[in-house]
């Protein structure tokens, strides 16, 4: 089997883990979001430390931490880009829990034409016609399904808005993917730790055995999407693992619908469907750049 053949059947089953965590996050619908999210930062914190040492790492962790010590840019950004992640994290449990899988699913359709956007924005990348016409038919599903539902599909927005600000960032900081995982968790784990302490409602053993042990693994189910990321970006193209990044909210929404029984009303539908052909019309334009 080629490496890049390995590469995607490695982004294959990142991106399903992904879309499977909707399932993960209802099991635990009777913790509040709030108090899911901190043990989730607890958990990936000593994941990652673990990782680290038993993989005998560390000497790759001592440099990289060093070089984020010493230039206090990638440091600062660091920390924005945590607080970023977090918000995404943190909204996403919570929708899941709180029945708006739906929302959350079209917000990761989203993701990518927002960090295009972001990119024009700051970073003076260029888009073709077609990829403005596909931007162009993203923001006219966002305002069809504030006109049709009379609100603004704030778990949406806010997960779209917050990962595509989070990679921006990441974009400028020089770090790899599982000791900047550490990094992001170590920053928020002082306020993660401080909330389970005083303000958390619920206490480790008020919880049942069963959430108990989903809260343990929460580190370890947050760290394998991402490595098995990292080694798909090594050995196939960007262009096509970016392309099976649409499975990942395509099984979220099934999820959603035909597991957790949300509905979608007629304008929501009307909405969803002109985001989707965005999202086609993005792709077609990467597909067309590709073979150009």
């Amino acid at each position: 089997m080629s490496e890049s053949r390995k590469g995607l059947i490695y982004a294959f089953c990142a991106y399903l883990a992904w879309a499977l965590l909707s399932l993960y996050w209802k099991a635990l619908g009777g913790v509040p979001a709030h108090t899911t999210f901190s043990y989730r930062i607890v958990w990936t914190f000593v994941t990652m430390l673990a990782y680290f040492i038993l993989t005998r790492q560390t000497s790759k962790l001592t440099k990289e931490l060093t070089y984020l010590k010493n230039t206090s840019k990638p440091l600062w950004t660091m920390i924005f880009a945590s607080l970023f992640i977090a918000v995404n994290w943190l909204v996403y449990i919570y929708a899941v829990g709180s029945g708006q899988a739906t929302e959350s699913s079209l917000g990761y359709y989203l993701m990518p034409l927002v960090s295009v956007l972001l990119s024009i924005l700051f970073l003076g990348e260029k888009l073709v016609r077609l990829e403005w016409i596909a931007v162009a038919l993203a923001a006219l599903g966002v305002l069809v399904l504030i006109a049709l539902t009379g609100q603004l599909p704030l778990v949406t927005f806010i997960l779209a808005l917050s990962f595509g600000i989070y990679g921006l960032l990441k974009k400028q900081v020089k770090l790899s993917s599982d000791v900047a995982m550490l990094v992001e968790a170590g920053i928020i784990l002082p306020f993660a730790v401080g909330y389970l302490i005083f303000l958390s409602p619920v206490g480790w053993f008020d919880v049942s055995l069963i959430e108990q042990g989903l809260l343990a693994l929460s580190g370890i189910i947050t760290a394998i999407p991402l490595l098995l990321f990292a080694e798909a970006v090594k050995r196939a193209p960007l262009n096509q693992v970016g392309f099976i990044q649409y499975f990942n909210p395509t099984l979220q929404l099934f999820i959603a619908v035909f597991i957790f029984g949300e509905g979608i009303t007629g304008g929501e539908m009307v909405g969803f469907a002109t985001i989707w052909l965005a999202v086609g019309v993005f792709v077609f334009a990467q597909l067309f750049q590709k073979n150009k």
